[in-house]
């Protein structure tokens, strides 16, 4: 839900009306104008054909950097992502499995988003079951997230281990 609700860039194909519903007020757009939306609403406008993409939500260079800098020093600290990079990757296999195009990429995508992510959380386990106090600053929303529910429970753990020795 998080990540339909982000927000994209689409482009007019055609002149969009205005419309009013219950809490959403969508503005009138004019044919070739660019504009944001929600990602559940972009969906459906490409799929009418009345919107298209500006660009893609990850682009292959941003894939394959992020990639090489995933796997080149594995053991070090997480390097920041880009911004919104796991809501970006959501809208990159959706559009993906409605394009034709770029369902050929697909394999390739998912492999390297696979390496991402173990390396990421692997990264986040290791930073969060430390006893030192690390900064969650190159780690987005999600990770940070992901951070602090480990590193409760490492916490906790360790506490009532050593309270066990103490005794």
């Amino acid at each position: 839900m998080k990540f339909e609700n982000a927000e994209v860039k689409l482009r007019a194909l055609k002149k969009l009306p205005r419309i009013q519903t219950p809490g959403v007020d969508f503005p009138e757009v004019q044919e070739g104008r660019e504009f944001v939306t929600w990602f559940w609403v972009a969906q459906e406008l490409v799929g009418t054909g009345l919107a298209e993409y500006s660009e893609p939500a990850v682009t292959p260079t941003e894939w394959t950097q992020i990639h090489f800098k995933e796997r080149i020093n594995p053991a070090g600290p997480p390097s920041p992502l880009p911004e919104y990079f796991y809501e970006r990757a959501f809208q990159s296999f959706s559009q993906a499995k409605d394009d034709p195009e770029k369902a050929a990429q697909l394999n390739r995508m998912s492999a390297r988003y696979r390496e991402i992510l173990e390396s990421r959380i692997g990264r986040v386990m290791r930073l969060a079951s430390s006893e030192a106090v690390s900064s969650t600053s190159a780690l987005s929303k999600d990770e940070a997230d992901l951070y602090e529910n480990i590193n409760r429970i490492v916490t906790a753990w360790r506490d009532r281990m050593r309270a066990l020795g103490a005794e």
